[in-house]
């Protein structure tokens, strides 16, 4: 009887597919707006705005300012920030006000403590509620931070060392020498850019990523309308059910399983688009993850119906709870943008494990711990479903 019941529901299933297409054509266009403007969202001239920072320099200590100068002169920190110098009063009044992003303060003798190797540190007041823009200059003061580490660290070894040999009288050059070359390439910011390129979409390019995000949220918003196959059956064919022993466990699975196959029938012209063009090549990862991410998206589909319990509760429910979570998981602004907090729980949501899994297809390459998530996901869904049948009963 439960395999019965199984051709049942997948039988239910195969007859929503004609709805399934004509609710998934509104998703093409959605989707390929979303794909099409991601290099722009992502990368473009708008994304990150000019970031204000306040200098505070005593009015005595015209080292101090050229230092301040030439640093704003270099080219990864004035095509972000504009200095405006000021006192410390008024820089923390503009900070308060939300008119700066941050303020600097030098102490007195700033350039002759660096040269006595006193190491006096330079107070930095950031906001850290302005966004993408704040995180930014905070990144770029850290790792400023840790360039001046690394080349003091260095000079510190070479004069110990020049100590233990006895070579006192080369510490002078020695440090010259080195300071001239941690300069030179602490200056030329660029050279950087020619040994790695960092990018925020990780080992997949921006339109990758956002050919994945689409994707996911294809599946999961493809059950809308079919929603009229995602109801809990009513109170007398549950009676029925149980009394053919067909179980709650049994009943859900052949929900997903339905579900699944409708998924995979819908998006079959999503993977042969994207096979044809070459930007996805077929292989037997892709042969894997595809139908698992169907699967996948079903489990949790079914149990945010079972949850909802009606036509509306059930629309309402998946619309807002996948929106919310595509988010959280990093599938319209990248994760490296968000939050650390919702970075290390953002990596759990549903729309980030299937965008794991169909990276391995992307970059043809297994990956356990990825089809780990996706599989127990896919049980865990199943469980929840289980016990929100039995709880509506």
């Amino acid at each position: 009887m439960n395999i019965v019941y199984l051709k049942i529901e997948v039988k239910r299933a195969w007859k929503r597919l004609g709805q399934l297409y004509a609710g998934a054509a509104l998703l093409f266009l959605l989707a390929g707006v979303l794909v099409l403007l991601a290099d722009r969202m992502l990368y473009g001239e708008s994304v990150v705005g000019r970031v204000p920072v306040g200098v505070a320099v005593s009015g005595e200590d015209v080292l101090a300012k050229k230092a301040v100068q030439m640093l704003g002169s270099l080219d990864s920190v004035k095509s972000v920030c504009d200095f405006e110098y000021m006192d410390r009063e008024a820089g923390l009044k503009a900070l308060k006000k939300g008119e700066l992003y941050a303020v600097l303060e030098t102490p007195e003798q700033f350039v002759q403590d660096i040269m006595n190797g006193k190491n006096t540190p330079v107070t930095v007041w950031l906001d850290g509620e302005r966004g993408i823009e704040a995180k930014l200059f905070r990144e770029l003061t850290e790792a400023g931070a840790l360039t001046l580490r690394a080349g003091q660290a260095g000079i510190y070894a070479g004069n110990e060392l020049h100590r233990l040999y006895g070579l006192e009288g080369l510490i002078g050059q020695f440090e010259k020498d080195l300071n001239q070359d941690y300069m030179d390439y602490s200056l030329e910011r660029s050279i950087y850019f020619r040994h790695q390129k960092v990018g925020a979409t990780g080992e997949v390019s921006v339109l990758e990523f956002y050919e994945m995000s689409a994707f996911v949220l294809f599946l999961f918003l493809a059950a809308i309308p079919v929603s009229g196959y995602l109801l809990p059956w009513k109170r007398v064919m549950v009676q029925k059910l149980r009394a053919a022993g067909v179980g709650a466990g049994c009943q859900i699975f052949a929900r997903i399983t339905g579900m699944g196959m409708l998924l995979l029938a819908g998006s079959f012209p999503v993977i042969w688009i994207l096979v044809f063009t070459e930007q996805l090549s077929w292989s037997m990862i892709l042969a894997a993850v595809w139908p698992l991410s169907c699967v996948a998206a079903a489990s949790v589909i079914v149990l945010l119906y079972q949850i909802g319990g009606s036509l509306l509760g059930g629309i309402m429910l998946l619309f807002f709870v996948v929106a919310g979570q595509h988010f959280l998981a990093g599938g319209i602004l990248p994760l490296v943008f968000l939050p650390q907090s919702l970075q290390t729980i953002g990596q759990y949501f549903p729309s980030a494990i299937l965008m794991d899994t169909m990276k391995m297809a992307v970059s043809e390459t297994w990956d356990t711990g990825k089809l780990t998530a996706c599989l127990g996901m896919i049980i865990g869904a199943w469980l929840g479903g289980v016990a929100a049948e039995r709880g509506r009963r």
